[in-house]
């Protein structure tokens, strides 16, 4: 072969090797950048409120969508990722006591009021007392053999009553009783009867109230 000929060749040789090395060494994605991007993506979500009267912000569990179907002055809500459940923030302002169509002002023992929904079908188990943000609070669980609407509260005073929030026969909610000093802030957690996901979705729940800070 010809000095030319060879020279062409011995570079041809030296540009087909350096591309084989090139494709070896892996050098678009390193190992860290690929074990690092399931982490972020699994990573907490912080939610600050923006409209709700008492500022927050709270760690949202993965089980939660991250952007609340509402936040108004007095109520917060988001959508469970999959199934009915959810989790709310609400700043009770009336409640209906059983069977009235009336709004009644919020009792100043609200825990003692809840606990009498007893009389009128509700259930009540699981009662623990613990902290959030500072602030003595009571959890609990409640279901109802019957419909209780409004019973827990509204977010108006003119919040008609099947709009309002109450114990449900087809739910079990897991509730928080938030003792502000004078005010009360109530959240839970609802899931349909018998989903097995539920002990776990509550678990989410309270370590999203234990989270919480209010600003």
């Amino acid at each position: 072969m010809s000095g030319p000929l060879r020279s062409k060749a011995s570079a041809l040789t030296a540009v087909v090797l350096l591309t084989a090395l090139a494709g070896c060494t892996g050098t678009s994605e390193s190992p860290s950048t690929a074990t690092s991007s399931p982490a972020a993506a699994s990573s907490p979500a912080q939610f600050t409120s923006r409209v709700f009267s008492l500022p927050l912000t709270v760690t949202l569990p993965a089980s939660l969508m991250p952007e609340p179907s509402e936040d108004t002055k007095n109520l917060i809500s988001w959508n469970a990722v999959s199934g009915s459940g959810g989790m709310r923030f609400l700043l009770p302002i009336v409640v209906y006591h059983p069977d009235s169509t009336t709004p009644a002002p919020l009792p100043k023992d609200y825990p003692a009021y809840l606990r009498g929904l007893v009389d009128a079908g509700g259930t009540l188990a699981d009662e623990s007392r613990t902290t959030v943000a500072g602030h003595a609070t009571i959890l609990l669980t409640g279901t109802t053999s019957r419909a209780l609407d409004g019973t827990l509260g509204c977010p108006a005073p003119t919040t008609p009553r099947e709009v309002c929030f109450g114990l449900q026969p087809d739910l079990v909610l897991r509730i928080a009783i938030i003792d502000l000093g004078g005010r009360t802030l109530l959240a839970w957690a609802r899931s349909p009867q018998g989903d097995s996901g539920a002990p776990q979705f509550f678990t989410d729940f309270e370590a999203m109230i234990h989270s919480l800070k209010l600003t």
